[in-house]
């Protein structure tokens, strides 16, 4: 009986420790895949890290930028200050006023438009606004295109009220119409001011409410405004317009219009955005995925050509082929280089604007060469 207890309990040793050793060759295998998991490979080299740094820090260039390769930011550059008096710095959530790249976003709510079958490209704009100066002969392609023969010199509004009615009325009596300039390229912001109230009429919306559907709730963007909003919601910069003094020292002054003129830049001049946030809306425009795109290459690409090669608010450069369009006022500076695909893109906004300069417009033409081919 002892002799198989004994053998019982030999049996059970030898067990126990083929066991253990199984167990801690499981353990040493364990920790060897743990490990392998924890090793990272380098990551590849960036080509185009520190090319925006390299290229506007000399230019006097304040603001934020990015660079943009297959929809991902591969490079951006911040640099001073949004408000020169609190020292408050801008970043790359700061917000500028987009002034005249707000036509390419007009051209994309008017696009949903057409979509919609509430408007065509063919529609004369006596349609909607009859007393209007040529309102029979032009057309809402040839606002879009800026060939309406259309032009009006900058009016002044004072104080902080001012209705798209008023506005209208005001255009309505300023505005002139050359027939023999009918069909010729001239660059007359009017003619996306009348464009916005148009889609106003069609719509049953305000031009804000168009917007805020389409582009703001759609895309979810958290750093964009109106620049008329009585209460802010982003972290906006303050506009100044720096110039050179004869002593060589540079006057900088900040920028307050009033909210009657900020008003009167309906669909062509008032929205705060930051720089990923205004990439986000326009790549989206011109890819299709907001509008479609067959409609995005009809309002962004005309069949009938002009010599500014200039469709929906953005023009297109000769070589390397690319989309661009650059804005101007309050203070701010900002410009907009984008591949047709929207895949590719440089994003430039500053709030000092040098009167007189083409520094910084220079600049981003030469990066943009070299990175949009």
């Amino acid at each position: 009986m002892k002799k198989i207890l004994y053998a019982l309990l030999g049996a059970i040793i030898i067990v126990g420790v083929i066991l253990g050793g199984i167990s801690l060759q499981n353990k040493k295998s364990s920790a060897v895949a743990t490990d392998k998991t924890k090793v990272v490979d380098k990551p590849k080299d960036n080509p185009y890290k520190g090319k925006l740094k390299k290229t506007l820090s000399s230019v006097g260039f304040n603001g934020s930028a990015i660079l943009v390769e297959n929809n991902k930011v591969v490079d951006s550059y911040v640099k001073g200050n949004a408000n020169d008096a609190t020292g408050e710095e801008n970043t790359l959530t700061t917000t500028y006023e987009i002034d005249s790249l707000q036509k390419s976003l007009t051209a994309g709510l008017v696009m949903q438009q057409i979509n919609d079958g509430k408007l065509k490209f063919t529609d004369k704009v006596n349609k909607y606004i009859p007393n209007l100066p040529g309102a029979s002969k032009i057309t809402v392609r040839q606002l879009l295109d800026m060939t309406s023969g259309l032009s009006m010199g900058k009016l002044k509004f004072t104080g902080n009220s001012l209705t798209t009615d008023e506005l209208l009325n005001e255009v309505i009596d300023n505005v002139k119409f050359t027939a023999d300039n009918e069909g010729t390229w001239s660059y007359q912001p009017v003619n996306f001011v009348i464009l916005s109230e148009i889609i106003q009429k069609t719509s049953g919306r305000t031009y804000a409410q168009l917007f805020n559907n389409l582009y703001v709730k759609k895309l979810k963007l958290k750093e964009t405004e109106m620049a008329y909003n009585k209460v802010i919601k982003t972290d906006r910069s303050l506009g100044y317009i720096l110039v050179d003094q004869n002593s060589g020292t540079v006057k900088k002054t900040l920028q307050k219009p009033n909210k009657a003129t900020i008003k009167s830049e309906l669909g062509t001049g008032q929205v705060y955005m930051s720089v990923k946030d205004f990439y986000k809306v326009l790549s989206n425009l011109l890819n299709g995925n907001l509008l479609g795109k067959e409609a995005a290459n009809e309002v962004y690409l005309s069949s009938v050509a002009n010599g500014a090669k200039y469709y929906g608010g953005l023009y297109t450069s000769k070589d390397p082929v690319y989309r661009y369009a650059n804005g101007y006022g309050y203070g701010y500076q900002d410009h907009i280089r984008i591949s047709q695909d929207g895949k590719k893109a440089v994003v430039v906004f500053s709030n000092y604007q040098y009167s007189g300069h083409g520094e910084l417009k220079k600049a981003v033409d030469q990066l943009s060469s070299e990175v949009l081919k």
